[in-house]
């Protein structure tokens, strides 16, 4: 796996585009007295070699999806397989190979709303070779703590006062904010394009959508702001230099666990944080250079927090699929059209 070469410049604009992954090229030169064209032919460098995208994605838990962790433990001629075919599936956003690739793990999304099961039995009699799966769980998804709090890994950071002014431009959910009309399909082409380019100019998406540019910005206000849609930054981390990683499941008394959730959340080495159901009760992806930072994450910053009871570690063998983004080679690849 190539290592893709970054410098100062690159490492803040991706600690930028994680703070606010629409922020104006000409924001972020203002903030760093860079010029805004070397900004965005930077920007292109990094999106161009599947290291960064930015997409636009509609929430599963604000319009009646259920959200679901799944762990499928396989033989081990058949885990390769397996993980491809869920890969394939639009209902699962997800999948990795764990465990030395006996294990499965991917997020998988029910239709019906919260209170259903998980799409469990369909999975299981859609996929080929189900007779090769030993064990199979579900946990739901409760809660989704916002990482965007903390930057990335040891990727050279802006600082404070630059960050405080990133986060007060930035597009986000708003508490109290007014009901948005519910997702509809008016709204299909602009999701789509913005799905395919979160950075996509409103001027572009008014073309696309024939709605005028005030009518574009107005209801992407209304669906962030009730926070119906966010905007994320998907980042092929091997090729930051980040060669391990791994999913973290941990035990927290039920008191502590919002608590939990939101210093994890503030963590350099956290992508990911969220509650969910059973006894493993958070999960969380932790991103680090090597095992000795990943142990040195988990025993002396993590081990640190009270209302921890136990963790679960699964080191990450092979991503596949992230966001809906399929991973080529340790990239992010190209959407399709």
């Amino acid at each position: 796996m190539e290592i893709l070469t970054t410098d100062d410049l690159d490492q803040k604009l991706i600690h930028a585009l994680r703070l606010d992954p629409r922020i104006p090229f000409a924001r972020f030169s203002s903030l760093t007295g860079v010029s805004e064209q070397t900004v965005a032919r930077r920007f292109r460098r990094l999106r161009e070699h599947g290291v960064v995208r930015v997409m636009g994605l509609v929430d599963p838990f604000a319009n009646g999806q259920g959200n679901w962790m799944v762990r499928i433990r396989a033989r081990p001629d058949a885990a390769g397989p397996l993980a491809d075919a869920l890969a394939q599936r639009p209902d699962v956003s997800w999948v990795s190979l764990t465990s030395g690739g006996t294990e499965i793990l991917c997020a998988a999304r029910s239709h019906t709303g919260h209170g259903t099961e998980p799409s469990q039995e369909l999975l299981l009699r859609r996929l080929p070779h189900t007779k090769e799966v030993i064990d199979f769980t579900a946990q739901m998804v409760m809660h989704r703590f916002d990482e965007r709090l903390g930057s990335m890994g040891h990727l050279t950071e802006l600082d404070p006062a630059q960050v405080t002014e990133i986060r007060r431009g930035a597009l986000m959910r708003v508490e109290g904010a007014d009901p948005a009309v519910p997702i509809g399909p008016d709204d299909d082409t602009l999701l789509a394009q913005l799905r395919a380019d979160g950075r996509a100019p409103v001027s572009r998406l008014a073309q696309a959508t024939g709605w005028s540019a005030a009518r574009v910005q107005r209801r992407l206000d209304e669906l962030v702001h009730a926070g119906m849609f966010y905007f994320d930054v998907e980042m092929a981390i091997e090729a930051l230099g980040f060669a391990t990683h791994a999913t973290l499941w941990l035990t927290v008394s039920p008191a502590d666990l919002d608590r939990v959730g939101l210093e994890l959340a503030e963590h350099k080495e956290i992508a990911y944080v969220a509650a969910i159901s059973g006894n493993r009760n958070l999960t969380a992806s932790a991103i680090t250079r090597d095992p000795e930072h990943l142990y040195q994450y988990v025993t002396r910053r993590l081990g640190a927090i009270p209302g921890v009871q136990q963790l679960e570690i699964s080191p990450i063998l092979r991503r596949l699929k992230q966001n809906g983004t399929f991973m080529r080679d340790g990239r992010l690849a190209a959407p399709a059209g």
